[in-house]
């Protein structure tokens, strides 16, 4: 596979989640960013839905990065100053390590796994 550098016009951030926890067992700290890299970004699907008791919007995205080691599915994306949670394992694009393609979605869970 040859990627085509030309498609890779957006700039992200790739950040990994703060290590330190409360005592209820949440999250704190900021948010570490390990990179900044170009990707093609691919909107797939967006739509509404009522979630606690409001209506909420969801994106979802996939992000075309040059193959790099480390990428976790506990990170996210920010993208225009949104963050994208990423939905399960990174993709190994036809399996070269050429491309890594990460799906994302922006809206319900404000760039936050679960």
């Amino acid at each position: 596979m040859i990627l085509n550098a030309g498609t890779l016009r957006h700039r992200i951030t790739l950040q990994s989640p703060p290590t330190g926890r409360s005592s209820l067992g949440a999250r704190t700290g900021d948010w570490t960013t390990e990179a900044t890299v170009w990707a093609a970004a691919i909107p797939l699907s967006s739509r509404e839905l009522l979630a606690a008791g409001q209506m909420q919007s969801e994106i979802t995205v996939r992000f075309r990065i040059r193959w790099r080691d480390g990428v976790l599915p506990s990170w996210r994306v920010l993208w225009r100053d949104v963050p994208y949670a990423i939905v399960g394992e990174p993709i190994d694009v036809q399996g070269e390590r050429v491309a890594l393609d990460l799906l994302c979605t922006a809206g319900i869970r404000d760039g936050v796994n679960a």
